[in-house]
């Protein structure tokens, strides 16, 4: 993705990275794992971020995925609300 087209994210997302560096985040990159961690951790306002940038297809595909081990990276009452709201 060239540079005027990158997607801006949110301070609001970037506080939740409390345990990386902020200003590598990539929108699309790290779309995975800032789609888990804003589903986990966020407000209902990161959340309207995450459907504004990624949509809502992108995010449930997200929500319902498991991992290389069948674990899902989704607290399961999180997930429950996600998948009914980004329907």
């Amino acid at each position: 993705m060239s540079e005027e087209n990158k997607i801006n994210i949110s301070p609001l997302v970037k506080k939740l990275f409390w345990d990386a560096d902020k200003e590598k985040l990539d929108a699309d990159l790290h779309k995975k794992s800032i789609v888990e961690r804003v589903i986990n951790y966020g407000t209902l306002t990161e959340w309207k971020w995450l459907s504004s940038v990624y949509g809502k297809d992108i995010v449930l595909n997200i929500v319902s995925k498991k991992d290389k081990f069948s674990r899902k990276n989704i607290r399961p009452t999180v997930a429950r609300l996600a998948s009914i709201l980004f329907k």
